[in-house]
């Protein structure tokens, strides 16, 4: 396995995890605006963080540059890229099977030598490989909804099992052992 095959398959696996957190979202505005420190990214600014992410890479496979689309704070009430938390899954998953057919079809010269420009509004802020880009972003997805996943329980919502049981879920199998 090459490691940009390894590189699909990892990305198709966290899209589906991640568009499973955010479909364990609420609608509701005053919810997702919660924050645990002022400092902090809301459950909807990290949905609209990492969200576009996917649309990202597709752009620096299929381009020659990336222009990332929301790296800061705003207003909930404010301009988001998306209008709800189902609206961000569905382009996750779009944008998913977008860029597992571009890479399939992406030679390995190109994986790992291309160059990209990476762009935040009209600041070029670094320079990277193709292969180091699309690994950079695939880790910020893993962190990002890390962050995310400890909103749930203090937002009211039930933990969505992503990566296995949740404590709930452990619980109730202990309890059933027994």
């Amino acid at each position: 396995m090459t490691n940009k095959d390894f590189f699909i398959k990892n990305w198709q696996d966290e899209a589906r995890v991640t568009a499973k957190s955010f479909r364990a979202l609420p609608d509701d505005k005053s919810k997702l605006n919660y924050k645990h420190h002022p400092k902090s990214r809301s459950p909807w600014e990290i949905v609209n963080h990492i969200g576009p992410h996917g649309k990202e890479i597709y752009q620096a496979a299929t381009t020659d540059r990336v222009d990332l689309v929301n790296e800061g704070l705003f207003d909930i009430n404010g301009p988001t890229i998306y209008k709800s938390p189902e609206v961000a899954a569905k382009e996750v998953e779009e944008y998913s099977q977008k860029l597992t057919e571009t890479l399939k079809n992406l030679d390995d010269n190109t994986w790992t030598s291309k160059i990209v420009p990476v762009y935040w509004g009209p600041n070029k802020i670094m320079e990277l490989p193709l292969m180091a880009f699309c690994w950079m972003m695939h880790n910020d997805v893993i962190h990002h909804r890390g962050q995310l996943s400890t909103y749930y329980r203090p937002m009211g919502i039930t933990q969505p099992s992503l990566w296995g049981p949740t404590a709930e879920e452990e619980e109730a199998m202990m309890a059933k052992s027994h």
